[in-house]
C-alpha cells in the first residue's frame, strides 16, 4: 500500500490512518507510487478551487497557465488540466532542459522563462487571458499572475517558492533576503477582486487529515486517471534516506525535473 501522512514521513516506519491508503496501482513502482499522493492530491485540490473539477465551469474561457510545470504538483496540474478538457495549456519552465519534459506531459506551449520574457508569451499564448493561474512562485510572478487572468478567473497558490533562500546556509543575509521578500509580497484588494471579476484562493494539504470524505472522493479520481492513462509519473529521481541533504539539494537547485523520492532501508518491504 501507499498513503499520505501530511507531516512526519522522514522516518522510516510511521502510522497512517487506514483512510490515508490505498492499493499501489498496477504496473506502478513503489517509488512512483510513494511520489503520487502529495502531488496530485493539491494538484487536484488547486483545480477544484479554480472551479474546474468536478466539472468545467460555463464560462468560455478554458485556458490555464502552470508555474514550475516540469515539478511534481506541476506536472501533475499540466496531466489533469488535459484530462478535464482545458485549453491551451500553457507550462511555464525555468530552463530549457525542462522544455521537452512538459510538452511529453500535454502541454499547448512551454514558456521557457530563462530564454524569453514570461509574460510576454503567456499573453501571446492566450491573449484573452486565463481562467487558472497555478503558481507556487511566490513573490517573484503572484502580482503579474494576478494581472494575466481573465474575468472570472482563478488565481491559486500553493506555495513561495521564491521566498525561499537557495542556498542550505541560512546566513543573515538569507534571513533579510526572506524579510524583503514577505514585505514585497502582493496585496490583493477586495474591491478590485470585485471589480475584475477575479478570485484568489490559496492552501496547504494540512487540512487534508479531516476531510475523510474529500480525500477519498480526490483519490478515486486520481486511481481512475492513472488507471486510463491520463496521468502518469514517468520522472521520478529516487534518494537513500542518508542522503536527504542532496535530495534537497537537488531542490533547490531549481534544475529537476518531475519528483524526488527518497527510500527507506525498507522500501518495497
Amino acid at each position: 500500500v501507499v498513503g499520505i501522512t501530511f507531516f512526519g514521513a522522514y522516518s522510516e516506519r510511521v502510522l497512517v490512518p487506514c483512510h490515508q491508503l490505498f492499493a499501489v496501482p498496477k504496473g506502478m513502482s513503489i517509488a512512483q507510487a510513494a511520489a503520487l499522493p502529495s502531488v496530485s492530491g493539491t494538484a487536484l485540490h488547486a483545480l477544484a478551487l479554480a472551479g474546474l473539477w468536478p466539472s468545467l465551469p460555463a464560462s468560455r474561457n478554458r485556458a490555464v497557465l502552470v508555474h514550475s510545470a516540469a515539478g511534481g504538483v506541476g506536472s501533475m496540474l499540466v496531466q489533469m488540466a488535459k484530462a478535464i478538457g482545458c485549453h491551451p495549456i500553457v507550462a511555464v519552465v525555468g530552463a530549457s532542459h525542462k522544455v521537452a519534459a512538459c510538452e511529453a506531459l500535454g502541454a499547448t506551449a512551454v514558456i521557457d522563462k530563462s530564454k524569453e520574457d514570461l509574460w510576454s508569451a503567456a499573453s501571446k499564448a492566450a491573449p484573452g487571458g486565463y481562467c487558472a493561474i497555478f503558481d507556487a512562485n511566490g513573490v517573484q510572478t503572484l502580482a503579474r499572475s494576478y494581472s494575466a487572468l481573465a474575468q472570472t478567473g482563478t488565481l491559486v497558490i500553493y506555495g513561495f517558492h521564491t521566498n525561499l533562500p537557495t542556498s542550505s546556509m541560512l546566513n543573515p543575509l538569507a534571513w533579510v533576503r526572506m524579510l524583503v521578500g514577505i514585505l514585497r509580497m502582493p496585496r490583493f484588494d477586495p474591491m478590485d477582486l470585485v471589480l475584475s471579476s477575479k478570485s484568489v484562493a490559496g492552501f496547504n494539504l494540512s487540512f487534508f487529515a479531516d476531510e475523510t470524505r474529500m480525500v477519498g472522493r480526490y483519490f478515486e479520481q486520481i486511481l481512475a486517471w492513472v488507471e486510463d492513462g491520463s496521468l502518469a509519473l514517468s520522472n521520478v529521481t529516487t534518494f537513500p534516506m542518508d542522503e536527504l541533504p542532496r535530495a534537497h539539494g537537488a531542490i533547490q537547485s531549481g534544475q529537476s525535473v518531475g519528483k524526488l523520492v527518497c527510500l527507506t532501508r525498507h522500501a518495497g518491504d
